[in-house]
């Protein structure tokens, strides 16, 4: 399948690279040349523009930052929506139902179907290929993409109205802020009292309390203190507590 892609970060190149690996042509655009020269050396072909990118594939997929830079590559100024060839677009970045909507329904006055895909999992599970990939959209077009989907990930079909996915994503994402802010409470309370911060994680995850936040984000970010979750433009802020915790649009 031919298949556009537009963002290369480090979610988007590592979904990409498994894309081409398993034989799609993919077109690829992103701002930063080297993300783009790094999967050009694995076979796919570089564009100029989002708009040139959706001249020359009917599916284009995208893994963005923020709500609008999702909706400028979609529908802006030399945007997918300009393109002679798509038929649809693809928006796995996490942007919320209203967003998705909106471009849902610009794009659907150029007869472009719009798929929001939001996915979970972290940038380990775009490296493996094990990322929840949530779908919302025609049916018809899941239908022909899931074989692709499949590469990045355990596709879900949520349903057909347009932004279900991203209600899905951000439920998900409730879910995992409260097993940091809980288990960042939960160590906060040992630590006062003597126990030491990395054997509490440690029979945490050997027991009944162990927790996304447990299992990954406290031994790779948040106990060496690197506070790297692997999203770009995320921040950081503190709880009540002095512990220190990622806010994001991408939790997971």
């Amino acid at each position: 399948m031919d298949i556009g892609f537009i963002g290369l970060g480090r979610m988007g190149f590592h979904m990409t690279r498994r894309l081409v690996e398993s034989k799609h042509k993919l077109i690829v655009h992103d701002t930063n040349a080297e993300a783009v020269k790094a999967l050009t050396a694995l076979g796919a072909e570089a564009a100029s523009t989002p708009r040139e990118v959706a001249d020359r594939a009917e599916t284009v997929m995208a893994s963005l930052p923020s709500l609008d830079a999702s909706l400028n590559v979609a529908t802006g100024k030399d945007g997918v929506i300009e393109g002679k060839r798509v038929k649809r677009f693809v928006d796995l970045s996490t942007i919320g139902s209203h967003m998705a909507i909106r471009i849902h329904d610009l794009l659907a006055k150029r007869n472009i179907a719009q798929l929001d895909s939001p996915v979970s999992g972290g940038v380990g599970g775009a490296e493996k290929g094990t990322l929840a990939v949530m779908v919302s959209g025609p049916r018809a077009d899941f239908d022909l993409l899931k074989p692709a989907l499949d590469v990045i990930g355990k596709v879900f079909y949520i349903g057909a109205k347009p932004g279900s996915a991203q209600t899905m994503k951000l439920v998900n994402n409730l879910l995992s802020a409260t097993a940091v802010a809980a288990t960042s409470e939960a160590v906060v309370i040992g630590v006062k009292a003597g126990l030491d911060a990395g054997v509490m994680i440690d029979v945490i995850n050997a027991g009944s309390g162990m927790n996304t936040a447990s299992r990954d984000k406290f031994p790779r970010a948040i106990l060496p203190r690197t506070f790297d979750f692997g999203f770009m433009g995320s921040c950081h802020q503190r709880n009540g507590r002095g512990v220190r915790f990622h806010i994001g649009n991408s939790a997971d």
